[in-house]
């Protein structure tokens, strides 16, 4: 046997082993290719990251920064599939929208099926392909105050579907709400402390005051009284617009109505002056001689006003036999 030889042939393994460890080691961590792509290299095997092939949901919302109160805006709730990988689909997608403050008035888009229920709609049913996304326009009915109010949206709020990112599904806009100009109406009324029943008549002199800054219509009055006596429907008027007063007979003469003839501008009063005889003592609906008698601004609740709390006025008198 040759041992030079043998020796030669071990040498040259030796070295042949080194050069493929050399090989081997010689690309790099970060110079391997990327396989996290549309289109992976042939080394990749044309397999994706199955992370890679999820979709990937997105909300926003638009909306006016600033509005008045009172009325509508239009806000635009835009949900979208981020995903670019092709087949990344996402179906039966679900979006929330909630109005902070305010309620919802409308919510629609072809495709979609919308559900309200006072501050809050739900939109199902939607599917989007990677990259594309659909608007849900939502209508938004303010408060008549000033304040802010928040529309929000969530993208698949119940966590159906498996995402790329589970941390970007919400949107939200504010809008600022400035109260709009509004009546103030309120009534003050004078009235006798002590009448005597059947006999005598009693006074009772109503002034409505517009305190706001908007004119009110209509402006009706209802006086009322917990007995039942003979009163005058034609009461006197004056200020600044007309009334026209009936009793109602099937009342037994318990009230009367005074319907306003024309709006009543911010800073105007009207008065109206209702004589009455009231009954014998024992005839009033709760203690002896008691009189109660109230006055009534907008009592049917039909003129929107900055305050709804001012709007009565009451006298007690005693009923003498």
């Amino acid at each position: 046997m040759n041992h030079h030889a043998t020796r030669i042939g071990a040498a040259l393994s030796a070295v042949a082993l080194v050069a493929v460890g050399v090989l081997a080691t010689a690309v790099p961590a970060s110079a391997r290719p990327n396989c996290n792509v549309d289109d992976p290299p042939p080394i990749c095997g044309g397999v994706l990251d199955p992370v890679v092939k999820l979709p990937d949901l997105t909300a926003t919302v638009t909306g006016p920064a600033t509005a008045t109160g009172g009325g509508t805006v239009n806000d635009t709730v835009r949900v979208s599939n981020i995903s670019s990988t092709l087949g990344a689909t996402a179906r039966a997608v679900s979006v929330r929208i909630t109005a902070g403050g305010a309620t919802i008035a409308a919510a629609a888009a072809t495709g979609w099926i919308c559900s309200i229920a006072g501050s809050t709609a739900t939109c199902s049913g939607g599917t989007l392909a990677n990259g594309g996304s659909a608007s849900i326009p939502v209508a938004v009915r303010l408060p008549a105050a000033t304040t802010s109010i928040t529309l929000s949206a969530t993208v698949d709020p119940g966590g159906v579907i498996v995402e790329r990112s589970e941390t970007n599904n919400s949107g939200f806009a504010r809008t600022a709400v400035t109260a709009p100009p509004l009546p103030d109406l309120r009534t003050t009324m004078t009235g006798p402390s002590s009448v005597r029943g059947l006999y005598a008549a009693g006074v009772w002199t109503i002034t409505v005051t517009n305190a706001g800054n908007a004119p009110a219509s209509p402006v009706d009055v209802r006086w009322l009284t917990n007995w039942g006596g003979d009163v005058n429907a034609n009461a006197v008027i004056s200020g600044a617009i007309g009334f026209t007063c009936t009793v109602p007979p099937e009342y037994m003469q318990q009230m009367a109505y005074c319907y306003g003839t024309a709006a009543l501008q911010p800073g105007a009063s009207a008065t109206i002056v209702i004589t009455a005889v009231p009954p014998a003592p024992t005839n009033v609906y709760g203690s002896t001689g008691a009189s109660t008698v109230t006055a009534m601004v907008d009592y049917r609740q039909s003129v929107t006003e900055s305050n709804e709390n001012n709007n009565a006025s009451t006298v007690y008198s005693t009923i003498l036999p």
